[in-house]
């Protein structure tokens, strides 16, 4: 019952979601779907249903605040619910609570995948998609194609029958078994690059940057200060870090919906378009957060216990020291509030002088559009990291 000690919860959460998942994320881009459990199980029980299509982000699309969403922005819903409980109810730390959750996540794939075809599932439920889609554009890698195969590739809602995008690419290799005479090519790219070349940019995906920003660096310290009100605490129960977490979300999305105000309206920017394009370029406040914090920070804290953990589990006898000294961890944790999240701005900053330089008419209006934008990256990181600091 001890979370430290358990095989499956070490493994799950201090071997495969940080460091491995995040890593493979950053550096090589949706791999991991060519290797998930649950997409082998979808693609098994999709072959005894009526196979149907799920709906497509080409249909109807609902008006929100003026922009258009579609049912692709289920997918920033299912990660929202999906890492509530992990964190908020506690259950990454609870491992008799581990079954009913993974059970719950399994039910949904089977009954998604027993009524849609194409691994719906995948592509528009499951909780790590989203994300993916997202993180998968500031990849150095990217998988393509550059012409007409004639296989239905997965891909086939964005206006496209070839794997274009690897932006919902569930690695099913269909192109590849299909087709073997058709190169797939794996493309090199700047990081981040795909965000001011995307052939049709989604506000879905924009969402759900937002919303990665929002779970990690923000809520880290505008959740804790949520919970200190009064009367959130007086909430039962799990209600008070659930209105702390949905509150982080809630501000973190209206504050960039007001800045995107001002810059669209100072750059004379289309709205849809710089929402879309300047909420992607906030994915490297999320990103760098969850990296430096929970991956680099993590193995210099844990890592030798964790490798001892999933080695005697495998009946490997290994005794490595729990962590790296103190006074190295103290070094990485000064450097990760002074100079590691700043350079998580620098990246985002980038990539917001390139969304407007390429969006604006002029150099002027340019950096009208883009100021707001930095004011706000630069604040907001500013406060993290004060905080950050105060509980060091």
């Amino acid at each position: 019952m001890d979370a430290g000690a358990n095989f499956g919860n070490v493994v799950f959460f201090g071997l495969w979601w940080s460091p491995i998942m995040l890593l493979s994320l950053l550096f090589l881009g949706r791999i991991w779907c060519y290797f998930c459990p649950l997409g082998a199980i979808v693609r098994f029980t999709q072959r005894f249903g009526p196979e149907r299509h799920f709906p497509m982000y080409t249909n109807k699309k609902w008006v929100v605040f003026g922009l258009p969403i579609s049912v692709l922005s289920m997918t920033a819903l299912t990660f929202i619910m999906a890492r509530w409980p992990m964190y908020k109810v506690g259950i990454a730390y609870t491992p008799r609570l581990i079954p009913y959750y993974w059970i719950t996540i399994l039910g949904v794939a089977v009954g998604v995948s027993l009524v849609y075809q194409r691994q719906a599932f995948c592509r528009y439920v499951c909780p790590a998609t989203g994300v993916m889609s997202v993180t998968s554009k500031f990849s150095p890698l990217e998988i393509a194609q550059k012409t007409e195969t004639g296989v239905k590739c997965a891909t086939l809602e964005y206006k496209s029958d070839y794997l274009s995008t690897d932006r919902r690419c569930t690695a099913c290799m269909n192109c590849t078994t299909e087709q073997p005479e058709e190169d797939v090519d794996l493309r090199f790219r700047w990081p981040g690059a795909k965000v001011v070349t995307e052939r049709i940019p989604l506000v879905d995906e924009a969402l759900i940057a937002l919303i990665i920003w929002a779970v990690f660096p923000i809520d880290h310290v505008l959740g804790d200060a949520i919970e200190g009100i009064a009367l959130v605490q007086a909430l039962p129960g799990v209600l008070t870090p659930t209105t702390a977490y949905l509150g982080s979300i809630t501000v973190t999305i209206l504050g960039f919906t007001a800045i995107n105000g001002l810059a669209s309206s100072w750059g004379g920017l289309d709205w849809e378009m710089s929402f879309t394009k300047f909420g992607l370029a906030y994915t490297p406040l999320g990103i760098m957060f969850s990296l430096g914090a929970h991956v680099i920070g993590g193995l210099l804290e844990d890592g030798g216990h964790t490798v001892n953990v999933v080695a005697h589990g495998l009946g490997i006898p290994f005794s490595l020291p729990t962590g790296a000294s103190p006074a190295l961890v103290s070094a990485w944790e000064g450097f990760f509030v002074t100079g590691w999240l700043w350079l998580a701005v620098l990246w985002s900053a980038v990539i917001t002088w390139q969304v407007a330089s390429t969006l604006a008419d002029s150099k002027r209006r340019a950096v009208a559009a883009f100021m707001p934008h930095f004011a706000l990256m630069a604040g907001s990181t500013y406060l993290v990291a004060t905080v950050l600091a105060s509980h060091a």
